[in-house]
């Protein structure tokens, strides 16, 4: 049985949800078109909607999402993230509550690349963003 498609591009099969309204989408890159406008959570009090279609993006928008097969690359498998679940280090920092207003800054920036990237001159957030690493055996360099 085919899923159901993707509410951004109707094309392919929706593999995520979309955390606030549960909209489903195929790819980051349509995740990113879905956010470019804002949502919000499904309303259970009535029977629920069809969700809406793709619309057609001007061409700023469509500069600012980017490649998604870049970003595929550094996709996190469900082994990574059974190991990030299992690491005791990584538990350990995200207990530390300067290091957890620091991932709330980051979560409510505008541009979180460029927060994180500020970020990484904070001991506490390095000490994070290593263990994160560690805790995957990611080997190859971190481009953030």
């Amino acid at each position: 049985m085919r899923g159901e498609t993707c509410t951004v591009c109707s094309e392919a099969v929706s593999k995520y949800k979309c955390p606030t309204c549960r909209a489903g989408y195929c790819s980051v890159k349509c995740f990113k078109l879905h956010k470019l406008e804002p949502c919000a959570p499904p309303d259970h009090s009535t029977p629920a909607a069809a969700p809406s279609k793709g619309r057609v993006l001007k061409q700023s928008e469509q500069d600012r999402i980017g490649d998604d097969d870049e970003e595929e690359k550094y996709r996190l498998t469900p082994g990574d993230l059974q190991k990030l679940d299992e690491s005791t280090k990584v538990k350990q920092l995200l207990m530390n509550p300067n290091t957890r207003a620091l991932l709330e800054a980051v979560r409510k920036d505008p541009n979180p690349v460029e927060a994180i990237r500020a970020l990484r001159q904070c001991p506490d957030f390095e000490e994070l963003a290593q263990a994160l690493i560690g805790a995957t055996a990611m080997t190859s360099q971190c481009y953030i």
